[in-house]
């Protein structure tokens, strides 16, 4: 409560409570230091052994993965299963100079209620120009050439999905495929060498 003054005139002034000592400054102070520790904290993503699932090496931050690691955070598997380029058919042909790059992945919720995926968070990386892995391509018969394409959804804990994404890139530049989502609460993105 505010403390009342009077002077030697007969005027009464109110004097205030330091900031320091007030509730408002305190819950600030709690928040401040919650949200610093909270991205100081950060969750480690490890790469996964293929021989053995319990393995672990590093941050997913300072690491390039390759075809066939399995990166696991915060409840969550990815893994690049494998890379295929196509040069296209009479129906479907790619940009001058370049090829259909295929990649395939795995998503796997092995701890949370429910995991969000999106094919739009990943991204193929030709030498800095990073694009979406949305291409749709035929063979000569209209028929697609992949009948995995990941689509959007909702994985529950223990259920796993697999597909395709297809995007456009030369072949002879050093490819990346990028995962800039939200599977890992940390945020940070999973980048695996195509070639």
């Amino acid at each position: 409560m505010a403390k009342k003054i009077t002077d030697a005139n007969g005027n009464t002034y109110v004097q205030k409570k330091p900031f320091y000592k007030r509730v408002w400054f305190w819950i600030l102070a709690i928040i401040v230091i919650a949200v610093i520790g909270g991205s100081m904290g950060g969750n480690k993503a490890k790469k996964v052994s293929s021989e053995n699932s319990n393995k672990s090496s590093s941050k997913i931050s300072n690491e390039t993965f390759k075809v066939g690691d399995t990166v696991k955070a915060d409840g969550v598997t990815l893994k690049l299963n494998k890379v295929d380029f196509n040069d296209g058919s009479s129906i479907s042909t790619p940009d001058s100079g370049k090829t259909y790059v295929i990649v395939n992945v795995t998503i796997t919720n092995i701890d949370k209620n429910k995991v969000s995926y999106n094919p739009l968070d990943f991204k193929l990386d030709d030498k800095g120009n990073q694009t979406a892995l949305t291409d749709i391509v035929m063979d000569d018969k209209g028929n697609k050439i992949t009948n995995d394409d990941l689509k959007y959804g909702d994985l529950s804990k223990g259920a796993s999905v697999t597909g395709s994404l297809i995007g456009q890139a030369t072949k002879d530049n050093k490819l990346k495929l990028i995962y800039t989502g939200s599977l890992f609460s940390n945020n940070e993105k999973i980048t695996f060498n195509l070639n």
